[in-house]
């Protein structure tokens, strides 16, 4: 298989279904690099500056995720640490865009990666107060009238409450990560890419009032577990701006009836090529029907057929001006170009 092959067959791999009940299926899609960098076989990962250790692990996780995408060699960091000491240097703090060239050439690769993590920490933890309203009992009493389990009525005694407002606390803990990346050509010693970027956790974040009051500083988060999830996502945003990568997006199916329905339920049990005739004997029985035309250009989009995507995606456009086909259509001719970009890139590897 040739490159050029290759990269159409990994654009729109194998799909999984999500949510069938909506309609709604996940493909992996392989994406072209943010940057380019042509020439750019084998890599070598220094330690980043940092606080307390940051520098490694980052260095660690940036190498772990290059590694996954499989598009570059990747010096691995025991041997780059023997060579620097046969040299009298050591991993940190060595590398700048002044020396990446010459430590780089001594180390034999094409590019080098460095940087710095200018915060890596956890806030003391703090304690916070909110009023909020509850019903308290006033110690008074009311007769009501009720119907027991036979239906008969019989007056009871209720407690009557009111509503007060009542101090509450609850713990916060909160964290940051930020990181500088830089990518040098250790050839010419060229600048090859610029990163910085950042990550912040709230344990407030996305919790309920209820959440919140009921926890305590003993289940928050452990600081650990924060640092390594922020660090994650700033390494994992680094490492698909500079190689490409493959993730995870969410496709849409079109319900209807008779054929349309069929082909529904036949591509989310992975049915595609049944799926697609299904939905191809709809488009020729109603051709004004063009959720027909729309669920067999997402079918040729998820084999990469862009071009034959692109058709029937503009056939559904024309029958109904709808948000989901004018989405279609602008996602398959973006995708087109970005596969132009991949290919030169595998190309290029």
């Amino acid at each position: 298989m040739s490159k050029r092959t290759g990269a159409a067959v990994l654009l729109l791999g194998m799909i999984w279904m999500s949510c069938g009940s909506t309609g709604s299926v996940n493909i992996r899609v392989q994406k072209a690099a943010a940057v380019d960098m042509p020439g750019v076989h084998t890599i070598a990962i220094v330690d980043f500056k940092g606080p307390e250790g940051s520098g490694s692990q980052i260095a660690t996780m940036v190498q772990s995720k290059l590694m996954e995408t499989g598009h570059f060699n990747i010096m691995e960091r025991e041997k780059i640490s023997a060579l620097l000491s046969e040299q009298n240097l050591g991993m940190t703090g060595i590398v700048d865009p002044s020396t990446a060239a010459e430590i780089g050439a001594m180390l034999g690769v094409d590019a080098m990666i460095f940087g710095e993590v200018t915060a890596y920490k956890i806030e003391p933890d703090k304690q916070v107060s909110k009023k909020v309203k509850e019903k308290q009992f006033t110690g008074k009493y009311k007769t009501v009238t009720k119907k027991d389990k036979n239906g008969k009525q019989k007056t009871v005694k209720e407690k009557i409450y009111e509503d007060v407002w009542v101090t509450k606390s609850y713990w916060v803990r909160q964290g940051n990560v930020d990181v500088n990346f830089r990518v040098v050509n250790v050839k010419t010693g060229a600048l090859l890419a610029a990163h910085s970027d950042s990550e912040s956790y709230d344990s407030q974040e996305g919790k309920s009032e209820y959440s919140l009051l009921n926890s305590t500083q003993s289940n928050l988060e452990p600081p650990g577990k924060i640092l390594s999830d922020l660090a994650e996502k700033v390494c994992r945003r680094f490492v698909f701006m500079i190689s490409p990568h493959v993730v995870s997006e969410q496709r849409v199916i079109e319900s209807g009836k008779e054929g349309i329905a069929r082909g529904k339920k036949l591509a989310e049990a992975g049915l595609w090529p049944e799926a697609m005739e299904a939905w191809r004997k709809s488009a020729k029985n109603f051709p004004k029907e063009p959720a027909s035309f729309y669920n067999l250009g997402l079918a040729y989009e998820v084999q990469g057929d862009l071009d034959q995507a692109e058709e029937l995606y503009k056939e559904a456009l024309s029958l109904k001006s709808k948000d989901l086909y004018m989405q279609a259509l602008a996602r398959i001719r973006k995708s087109k170009a970005d596969r132009a970009r991949l290919e030169q890139q595998l190309e290029n590897r």
